[in-house]
């Protein structure tokens, strides 16, 4: 008797279970089912082909579902690359002033469809910076932005090439010097209020075989020796703001940007002596040295200057325009 009441218990309890099973199941069926029908009308639709020539944008970045205005996501484009270029703790107006050289390298990206400046996403500021930082800094990039929404810089009606660097050698460059070309709106400026900036002056030692061993490397053809490394690398040429040219590293000859990349230099603005053995590098500045200081404008912002005449002071003859592609 017990047997049997054990029984048809436990078929009750197996057909209870299955009609849950059923019921469950059909539950998600009708919950899933808009999402199911919504892949097999979208999945044809879906390419991943750029189209030939254009500028490629990454996904992240392209325009969200209902979005009616490209504008605001070149923006946010534009913030990325703000946000990449310039601690947002520097000054309102050197923030501003960034703002507009990398609205003016992206706008002369896409014109001649070339690579575009890089870019932060979103999801990058906040990992980078945190929520807290997130707020404050996406505060600073809107605030740049807003202040100078569409202007960018240009020469003869055509986005200039906005150079800049952290921090000059206490003058920048002049581009008849630098790349061998005369582009009129980059001229040498004095830039001497760098001179406090910590990344100013850098001192670093090598042992001369290290010294030897990284170009040979590099340059196998300049058959350096330890002993006489010091003496075998000669300073060429410079420019008018110290840095270097031209140099010769035993049998190869160099210009001084290739030099300062194979050493990971702050700059070209070097000079080497023996000392006690070893090899003392002095470097001077951070970067290129075209174009505007970043530490330069920071200071000239401090001192009261606006964007419009910190980018005046680095970038002669140009003017600052409304793009029109916006």
């Amino acid at each position: 008797m017990f047997g049997f009441l054990h029984i048809v218990c436990s078929k009750g309890v197996f057909f209870l279970r299955e009609k849950i099973k059923t019921f469950l199941a059909v539950c998600v069926l009708i919950l899933a089912a808009p999402y199911i029908v919504t892949l097999l009308f979208q999945g044809s639709e879906t390419s991943t082909e750029a189209g030939k020539g254009e500028p490629v944008i990454e996904e992240r970045f392209l325009p969200q579902e209902n979005s009616d205005k490209d504008k605001l996501d070149e923006e946010q484009y534009l913030a990325g690359i703000v946000a990449e270029e310039i601690s947002l703790d520097s000054q309102p107006e050197a923030i501003k002033a960034q703002a507009v050289i990398a609205r003016t390298l992206l706008a002369g990206a896409l014109e001649r469809e070339e690579e575009l400046p890089q870019s932060m996403s979103r999801e990058e500021m906040l990992s980078l910076w945190g929520q807290d930082g997130f707020e404050q800094n996406y505060r600073a990039l809107e605030a740049a932005l807003t202040a100078t929404e569409g202007e960018i810089l240009v020469w003869e009606d055509a986005p200039i090439q906005a150079a800049f660097h952290a921090v000059s050698a206490g003058t920048t460059r002049d581009a008849r010097d630098a790349l061998g070309t005369e582009i009129s709106y980059l001229k040498s400026v004095d830039s001497s209020m760098d001179i406090p900036s910590h990344d100013y002056l850098h001192v670093s030692f090598l042992e001369k075989k290290d010294l030897a061993d990284r170009l040979n490397e590099a340059y196998p053809d300049a058959e350096l020796t330890a002993e006489g490394v010091v003496s075998e690398i000669v300073i060429v040429k410079r420019d008018d703001g110290e840095y270097v040219l031209e140099i010769a590293a035993g049998k190869h000859t160099m210009t001084g940007e290739e030099f300062r990349n194979c050493l990971g230099l702050n700059s070209a603005c070097f000079s080497l002596k023996e000392v006690e053995g070893r090899v003392r590098i002095v470097t001077k500045g951070m970067g290129h040295g075209l174009g505007l200081s970043q530490y330069g404008a920071n200071e000239m912002a401090k001192a009261g200057s606006d964007y419009i005449e910190i980018l005046q002071y680095y970038y002669k003859d140009v003017e600052l325009k409304k793009n029109q592609n916006e």
